[in-house]
């Protein structure tokens, strides 16, 4: 053989072959370790290879054994991790789960997970933890009531489980996400812009997460706006409204976490995910059918803002990098 590098990698096999045979141990110095398995580790590193799992490898090792569904949940895991899995168990094993999934099966459409959490990034340096854990692990299948950016962009009337009616917003651009600057009128007589991302819209209901890390009561909680509670579109209300004592079926309507007022925002992201999901299951318990009209296919092109439009159809506020040029919506009250 040449003393070229092909050489080299055929010779040291032989090499290393033949100083271990000329150098045999004997029975006495042999030392034989027990195979090693996962199932046999201590369960303290166990605790601790579990605390380092992501969503989805968290999901799947549940269906390792029975010893495993047990320590599981005993893992430091990251809080939000917790809930997100804790939420997934509770939606798969809701009766006719599957039913719900037909639709947002044969039409997701890939999209980069990471570079969408980068623009929104490079837009505003702080995205709410919830939300960013979500968009990055959560099973794409299991997507709650349609709302997920891999989703066609469009505009629903479908009204039954399988679906959402409304505008699905949070598809909106989605290889290019972009933030808008609704107005936050504050509990003094100014106003600012804070960077949202708008999620859904229908009829006369907008939904917003909100991305201000200057004002902690905002960031990271998603407001329903409501036409019908004299609230706008791009305007993000500073305060709760009393639910009248005389009005029953509002008090109805609201859960006890609302304490009597109107607009409670949801506190994060996952929050507002369980709420979307428990009205899904209304509608399958109900067994909601209907007749929807054809989907209308939206423009993924850039759109013109409306400022407080009260049409689905249209962003109810600018961009969040033009909003210096819009200062003048800080002044309609």
């Amino acid at each position: 053989m040449g003393d070229g590098p092909s050489s080299l990698v055929v010779q040291r096999p032989l090499l290393f072959q033949s100083m271990v045979h000329s150098h045999p141990k004997s029975e006495e110095t042999a030392v034989y370790l027990p195979k090693a398995t996962l199932q046999s580790l201590p369960v303290e590193i166990l605790l601790h290879i579990f605390s380092q799992l992501e969503l989805k490898p968290y999901l799947f090792s549940r269906g390792v054994c029975k010893e495993w569904q047990r320590l599981l949940p005993l893992a430091d895991i990251h809080p939000a991790w917790l809930r997100l899995a804790e939420f997934y168990l509770k939606m798969v094993n809701t009766p006719d789960f599957i039913d719900t999934r037909t639709w947002i099966i044969d039409n997701l459409q890939p999209f980069d997970r990471q570079a969408y959490i980068n623009i929104l990034l490079s837009q505003y340096p702080a995205v709410p933890e919830e939300f960013r854990i979500w968009l990055l692990e959560w099973p794409e299948r299991a997507t709650v009531n349609c709302i997920w950016p891999g989703l066609p962009f469009i505009s629903c009337t479908d009204f039954s489980p399988r679906r959402r009616s409304g505008v699905y917003w949070v598809a909106y651009k989605k290889h290019s996400p972009q933030l808008l600057a609704p107005v936050y009128r504050q509990h003094t007589p100014y106003a600012k812009f804070v960077p949202g991302l708008l999620i859904w819209r229908r009829s006369h209901l907008t939904e917003w997460l909100i991305f201000d890390e200057d004002e902690p009561e905002l960031f990271g909680r998603v407001y329903v706006t409501s036409l019908l509670e004299l609230e706008k579109s791009g305007v993000i209300p500073h305060e709760r409204q009393k639910i009248p004592d005389d009005d029953d079926e509002l008090e109805e309507a609201y859960d006890e976490d609302a304490d009597g007022y109107l607009n409670v925002p949801f506190p994060d992201w996952i929050a507002y995910l369980e709420s979307c999901w428990a009205e899904n299951v209304r509608r399958l318990e109900r067994r909601d059918t209907c007749s929807p009209l054809q989907d209308r296919v939206m423009p993924e092109s850039d759109m013109t803002p409306q400022f407080n439009s009260s049409y689905s159809t249209k962003l109810p506020a600018v961009p969040w990098s033009l909003r210096e040029s819009c200062m003048e919506y800080l002044m309609i009250d």
